[in-house]
């Protein structure tokens, strides 16, 4: 279902960069059927009956030039569970972050049709300030082909040598999707080398939490659709204190009298031997 191998050369690459690209990770014969998947999900079609954490856009009631998404599509449909739980996933993440072991965190589910807007840029661990450790690394699956027409991911190369910014601004649609980007770099005497990514369907994307990402407006009229996994050290737990942003969705899974991340809401995807 998913094949991967890294070797030394990127692992290189992503710590140099803040990202790796691999233009083939999904079996293609996958590609079709997940795809069939994403219009029934956002129509609340669920094939487990278990609604998703976050589900941002749904069918007749809000605008259709924004981009859609649903966040843990993996409680709700079996064959995404199989591709974002999968522990090749897992196994790579662990050795371009040198983790002992990876579990999600979140998935997304999205969807950004013809003349689809912006997304902000930003960094992804910046969201999650109710795990600890604050480190992630985000594995991002497009479903059809990406590029600049498209709204593809843009990445600021080098930017995870830099500082934890909190998160600011409109995520979703934002009128300048580089403003947070350009304020941030601004202050703090930052190069920015921004370069748009083009990724086949059936390929993927793995970015570190810190580095500086958005995308633009699908100005072609092609769908641009892609699973994504958020993935954490197995070991992380619940912030003991911080509870605010997302984390008012998904502390709700806090068991009494534990920090420890439970295995029935956070998988645990691989660990070492």
């Amino acid at each position: 279902m998913i094949n991967a191998s890294l070797n030394s050369n990127l692992l290189e690459e992503f710590n140099q960069n803040g990202f790796l690209i691999l233009d083939e990770f999904i079996d293609l014969q996958y590609l079709d059927k997940l795809k069939d998947r994403i219009e029934p999900l956002f129509k609340g079609e669920f094939e487990t009956g278990i609604e998703p954490d976050e589900w941002n856009w749904k069918s007749g009631r809000d605008s259709n030039d924004v981009t859609r998404q649903i966040c843990n599509a993996w409680k709700s449909d079996n064959l995404i569970k199989k591709i974002v739980c999968n522990s090749i996933i897992g196994e790579c993440v662990s050795k371009l972050m040198g983790w002992k072991g990876a579990r999600l965190l979140q998935d997304n589910v999205l969807w950004k049709p013809p003349l689809g807007r912006s997304l902000l840029f930003h960094q992804d661990a910046s969201y999650d300030d109710w795990v600890t450790p604050q480190t992630m690394v985000t594995c991002w699956m497009p479903l059809d082909d990406s590029s600049i027409e498209t709204g593809t991911l843009e990445y600021v190369v080098g930017s995870h040598k830099w500082d934890l910014c909190p998160p600011s601004g409109t995520f979703h649609a934002p009128d300048d999707y580089k403003k947070e980007l350009k304020m941030y770099a601004k202050n703090n005497n930052k190069i920015l080398d921004i370069v748009e990514i083009k990724v086949p369907a059936g390929g993927v994307s793995f970015h570190h939490g810190l580095t500086w990402h958005g995308s633009g407006t699908n100005k072609s009229p092609y769908h641009r659709r892609a699973l994504v996994a958020h993935c954490v050290p197995h070991d992380a737990k619940f912030h003991p204190t911080n509870c605010g942003g997302t984390g008012r969705i998904y502390r709700k899974y806090k068991m009494n009298d534990t920090d420890e991340l439970n295995e029935s809401f956070f998988p645990i995807l691989w660990k070492d031997k």
